[in-house]
């Protein structure tokens, strides 16, 4: 049955199947981090059969995959790593048919095909923003799943291939979010600039091309599809067929969403649809929120993984619907794999089984109010919610770019934390009327005030946040002493 197409009941009962079947048959045997957890906690794998039973899985987090300095192989623990004797040992006399049956019909050995399921091909790497960057690796089939991702995730946005042509701004890097834009152009076969984004061939260059190409969607972060929209306005470009914009890397709300459409609205494009996407490196594949509404929610694939979301504090399941914190497993593919893997992503609509309203599919659906604990940080020996700053400044109408900077008092290395806000303002927006209000209602959001605003042309702002020069913008500069 197609994706999207199963009751919610048989729905679940082939997931705990599948999790059987790939835990018993793939990671256990292959996996060297999962083999020595299961062992550790006496888990038989073959007793695995349920949805409810994958919580009998100890939680994978961070520490356990992340290189270090000790240990810079660590990554490689997950990889699936069969030998040629232990895949021939446990190819099924159904697995020898179907793989004589493709050989057949695709021209494509055996071997080839054995190859396909277990040699690495590709690799994508975290940020490495408090850690060294992991690598997340790929085969051939991997890249098959991404791609089917892409299709799905593309057809959810309502792209269409005899009616979309599309720029991709995302940073051309070895991330996620740069090559899942790529494989779903290549799954739905749609004619996509690949750009790079403003680091590889500069943002002007990049909206002349725009403006030549005319395309129909946008794919980039938030901040550098505002910067383009800005710059384009700038510089008398017109933008004017583009329908559907693409978010990815950081999430915006309701009011982000109005600021851009107005934005696009001034460059040509006065009807453009706006969607979230949610991805992380180590789920090897990305989402998007069905619709762009209020109420939408982002789409997840139950033949590929399984969605957990547990309380912070305990780590038990919550009631379907309700926050809590992401846990992710893996249900398909190789190279990479995770179970019960802990994201420190938080959302707090949760995750419910369900027909979408806006797509009509159904299937597992997250919220999209999703928040970092990475992000909360401590200043001035209080903690705050930098989550929370996004959708504070990215709703206010006269601001057009901002930055906030921790940093101590010049010379007092062990002083009290600073808050600074850098910012651009809006035309005809009077800084004597903005600071007292911004200082008030930042005080009243965070329980920590402002030591200083600086104010900065957009031009020069945006230097600053690196949106032609780094993979992600810097919203959020730290420069307290380590």
């Amino acid at each position: 049955m197609a994706w999207g197409t199963v009751p919610v009941a048989e729905m679940k009962q082939r997931q705990g199947r599948r999790l059987h079947q790939f835990l018993a048959r793939r990671v256990y045997p292959y996996s060297p981090f999962y083999r020595r957890l299961l062992d550790e906690h006496d888990i038989n794998p073959d007793s695995i059969r349920r949805l409810e039973d994958l919580r009998r899985i100890p939680f994978t987090t961070k520490a356990d995959i992340v290189p270090s300095k000790d240990n810079p192989d660590r990554y490689r623990e997950i990889v699936l790593q069969p030998s040629p004797k232990q895949i021939r040992a446990d190819l099924t006399l159904t697995d020898v048919i179907a793989l004589w049956a493709k050989s057949k019909i695709f021209v494509r050995s055996i071997q080839d095909q054995l190859l396909d399921e277990y040699l690495p091909i590709h690799l994508t790497f975290t940020t490495g923003r408090t850690s060294m960057p992991t690598p997340f690796v790929y085969t051939a089939r991997d890249m098959q799943l991404l791609k089917e991702a892409g299709r799905r995730l593309f057809s959810l946005v309502g792209l269409e291939r005899t009616r979309d042509r599309g720029l991709n701004a995302m940073p051309f890097a070895p991330h996620l979010a740069f090559w899942q834009v790529q494989q779903a152009a290549a799954a739905v076969g749609l004619l996509v600039l690949h750009s790079g984004g403003g680091r590889v061939i500069g943002s002007e260059a990049l909206l002349r091309l725009g403006e030549r190409t005319a395309p129909t969607f946008l794919v980039g972060t938030p901040g550098y599809i505002m910067h383009l929209a800005h710059l384009a306005e700038d510089l008398g470009i017109r933008i004017t067929k583009v329908r559907k914009i693409i978010l990815g890397a950081e999430r915006v709300g309701p009011e982000y969403k109005a600021k851009l459409r107005e934005q696009m609205a001034r460059i040509g494009s006065p009807d453009t649809q706006i969607h979230n996407v949610y991805g992380f490196t180590e789920a090897k594949r990305a989402w998007v929120e069905t619709a762009d509404a209020a109420d939408s929610r982002f789409a997840t694939y139950p033949d590929m993984e399984i969605f957990e979301i547990v309380d912070p504090e305990t780590g038990e399941p919550v009631p379907e619907g309700e926050p809590g914190e992401i846990v992710y497993t893996q249900l398909s593919g190789a190279g990479s794999v995770v179970l019960r893997y802990r994201t420190g992503d938080r959302v707090r609509e949760g995750l419910i089984y369900d027909r979408c309203p806006h797509s009509g599919l159904i299937l597992p659906l997250l919220g999209t109010g999703l928040y970092r604990v990475s992000e909360i940080k401590k200043v001035k020996e209080t903690l705050v919610d930098f989550n929370e700053m996004f959708a504070f400044f990215n709703a206010r109408p006269e601001i057009l770019e901002w930055q906030i900077v921790l940093h101590k008092p010049a010379g007092q290395e062990h002083g009290r934390d600073q808050i600074k806000l850098r910012v651009s303002l809006g035309d005809g927006v009077d800084p004597a009327v903005f600071e007292p209000a911004i200082r008030r209602e930042f005080k009243a959001l965070t329980e920590v005030g402002l030591d200083g605003v600086e104010y900065y042309a957009r031009a020069e702002l945006s230097e600053l946040l690196g949106l032609d020069t780094k993979p992600k913008e810097a919203r959020f500069v730290d420069e307290r002493p380590r």
